[in-house]
């Protein structure tokens, strides 16, 4: 008799096919073959079915008491050590197609959600293993009062930075939520096209307490905060006036709110 487990992976591997092709034709002229080949086919797979059983045992009820809503923000924290090989870029648009694809998952079984689907992926420094995890979020977007609002309160914070020429950066960092990278490639949050800067060279988090850190991500030049260098797997918190440098650049902590 079939086993129902291999039922469950062969549908996570063929939606993982899905999400491959459509990167492939996505981002077919800025991927190397070797990116393409970091993330397997049976780890898409085995990622698409804990979402999908996410989803399952995470339904609330609706107005008439039927357990039907579905959460619709999905948040996926890779290891870095099993993402190295792969650019931050890369796992962005993961992410971003996916998304359609869970969106198809929920709607095909009528279930209901609070607001648009979003699948967002990304890497943590510390993290001993791939987190995934599921909120239930209402309303389209967010904008004006409401935005301002999210972006000060308890669960994330806006960090400001300001380069030593006069240059203003801004990053929005979750708690819990994928971490706001520095580099040289195109799709880092801050992105400095300076050749003492690594491609993926550093990264911004908000962790328990509000506090923000600064952690080095295997840099060749090395991260600093007030001229002190970051050792391997050293998480930094940062203040308002703190001094960062990366590669050659440098940023002054300008605020945090």
């Amino acid at each position: 008799m079939p086993d129902p487990k291999d039922s469950v992976l062969d549908k996570a591997e063929s939606l993982a096919r899905r999400v491959l092709e459509r990167l492939g034709s996505t981002l077919d002229a800025k991927l190397t073959t070797e990116d393409q080949r970091a993330l397997s086919l049976r780890k898409i797979g085995d990622l698409t079915a804990r979402i999908e059983r996410m989803i399952e045992s995470s339904l609330e009820e609706d107005d008439r008491g039927v357990r039907r809503v579905a959460p619709n923000r999905f948040s996926v924290l890779f290891t870095y050590e099993e993402t190295s090989a792969v650019t931050t870029e890369y796992i962005q648009a993961m992410g971003n197609e996916l998304t359609p694809l869970v969106a198809e998952y929920i709607n095909n079984r009528r279930y209901a959600t609070r607001g648009p689907v979003v699948v967002e992926m990304g890497r943590d420094l510390f993290a001993r293993e791939t987190v995934v995890k599921g909120d239930f979020e209402s309303g389209a977007s967010n904008s004006g009062k409401e935005s301002a609002g999210q972006a000060s309160g308890a669960d994330s914070s806006i960090v400001s930075l300001t380069s030593v020429d006069g240059r203003s950066y801004r990053v929005e960092v979750k708690l819990d939520g994928a971490p706001a990278y520095i580099g040289r490639a195109a799709g880092n949050a801050i992105r400095i096209d300076d050749p003492s800067i690594s491609r993926l060279h550093c990264s911004i988090s908000l962790r328990a307490g509000r506090n923000v850190i600064i952690a080095d991500v295997g840099s060749a030049n090395g991260t600093y905060v007030n001229d002190r260098p970051l050792g391997a797997d050293e998480a930094c918190p940062l203040r308002p006036g703190d001094l960062i440098g990366v590669g050659d650049f440098k940023f002054t902590v300008s605020g945090i709110t």
